[in-house]
């Protein structure tokens, strides 16, 4: 799968996840974690608002990210201990 197929593959779940409204965690290429919201797909990036870790906690809580960078979309999940 080449790199354009994965990050169609990417965008396409990622519009799933925002009609649904869902909690979302994204990696990306720098092994940054983001717990957010999806607010927008875009054709080359992807608009989000962060609802928890590290950097909201940090104050960050709306980022655009290139799909470039982008390597896991899905749907956030309590870790149970």
């Amino acid at each position: 799968m080449d790199t354009k197929e994965k990050i169609e593959r990417l965008r396409i779940k990622a519009e799933l996840l925002l009609r649904e409204n869902s909690e979302c965690f994204v990696k990306d290429i720098d092994d940054t974690y983001y717990f957010c919201y999806i607010l927008l797909v875009g054709e080359d990036k992807l608009y989000i608002q962060n609802f928890k870790g590290k950097r909201f906690e940090a104050g960050i809580i709306k980022e655009d990210l290139d799909w470039a960078d982008v390597i896991r979309v899905n749907e956030y999940q309590e870790k149970v201990e």
